[in-house]
């Protein structure tokens, strides 16, 4: 009976593997790929507009509303703190734009290049997040000084 279970010995498939060279062989790319690509762009700029079309909203209903009620004689640091809920949320938006078109640019180079990867991100949209929630909270939190 053998001792050793066989096979030649066990030991040689990691110089084996150590001397094998990677494929050269040329890597064909399917369209569908890059249409995943531009998906998720516009995925990203759908938020971008949204968030960006509601900072426009708030600015412009609160000048509205501040000239509605300018006949009873409103504070006027009222109508810059209603606005600072919009102007607040545009930077949140345009960095949502920024993300979008470099990640974009940057996957796109890389199917180009055909790549390996890794085509993923984690920290990007975690940072975006985080930013979104902190405006929101920034918003509510000036909201509740006003009420007080």
């Amino acid at each position: 009976p053998q001792q050793g279970g066989g096979g030649g010995g066990g030991g040689g498939t990691s110089v084996i593997s150590s001397h094998l060279h990677p494929r050269s062989a040329p890597v064909k790319i399917d369209p569908k790929v890059f249409f995943a690509n531009e998906r998720t762009f516009l995925a990203w700029m759908h938020v971008s507009v949204i968030l960006a079309g509601a900072s426009v909203a708030i600015v412009a209903f609160s000048d509205s509303h501040s000239r509605s009620h300018e006949s009873q004689h409103s504070p006027g640091g009222a109508v810059v703190q209603d606005q600072l809920y919009g102007v607040i949320l545009l930077p949140v938006s345009i960095a949502f734009i920024l993300y979008a078109m470099m990640q974009y640019s940057r996957r796109a180079s890389m199917i180009r290049r055909k790549a390996p990867g890794p085509y993923v991100d984690i920290v990007g949209p975690t940072v975006l997040t985080v930013i979104l929630m902190l405006s929101i909270v920034v918003q509510f939190s000036i909201k509740l000084y006003t009420l007080m």
